[in-house]
């Protein structure tokens, strides 16, 4: 049988329940994986119901039109996840860098949390981090496969990638982003809807978030 790898690898004994976290090339049996006991988190206010409880590690899509608050989005969750559990975020700004139309932004929305923000897109940071956001899949030429990867590379690690859209308004990058996230947030208008969504009681309206 297949053996996890990696000192973040977690081993689970049949028959326990602690918190688990399985490698991608880990056989479990379907009666072991009925008893274990995978941690959750809830989030307060609109996030947290819009998306439900977060399985952790969690992988999620944003995606929006140009102008239409995708980034903004992203930074205003980023700033719950450091605020309501404590977590140590990186935001990979690779569009905007740590610069001025960046602290604009930090400063409208009332953000005081300390989010590492860096332009360069660097894998070997993210060890060091809860949550990595990726802003942008496009610029930082990140592709599906390389994304697989950094999971399993970082199984410990949740992530939030961002993806520019078509002019049609779909999500650039095709279906197989899509089928390696847990959940898809698209961005319009400032507000948000869930396209896609495998975490328990998330709700599929249309919700304002700024």
């Amino acid at each position: 049988m297949p053996k996890s790898s990696g000192s973040q690898n977690r081993a689970f004994n049949p028959g326990t329940t602690r918190t688990a976290v399985i490698a991608s090339d880990h056989v479990v049996l379907a009666n072991d994986l009925a008893k274990m006991n995978f941690k959750t988190i809830s989030i307060r206010g609109k996030f947290g119901k819009l998306l439900g409880k977060l399985y952790i590690p969690f992988y999620i899509m944003i995606y929006g039109s140009r102008f239409h608050g995708k980034s903004t989005v992203a930074l205003m969750f980023a700033d719950e996840l450091v605020k309501q559990h404590g977590y140590k975020v990186l935001y990979v700004a690779n569009e905007e860098g740590a610069k001025g139309t960046m602290q604009e932004k930090v400063v409208r929305l009332g953000i005081n949390s300390p989010i590492g923000i860096i332009e360069d897109y660097n894998p070997k940071l993210f060890r060091d981090y809860d949550v990595v956001f990726i802003d942008s899949t496009q610029t930082t030429d990140i592709s599906h496969e390389e994304f697989k990867e950094l999971k399993k590379q970082f199984p410990n690690t949740s992530f939030v990638i961002i993806n520019q859209a078509n002019r049609d308004g779909s999500s650039k990058g095709g279906t197989k982003w899509e089928h390696i996230v847990d959940a898809i947030m698209h961005i319009e208008n400032k507000s948000a809807t869930m396209e896609k969504n495998r975490f328990p009681e998330g709700s599929t309206e249309t919700i304002k978030i700024f």
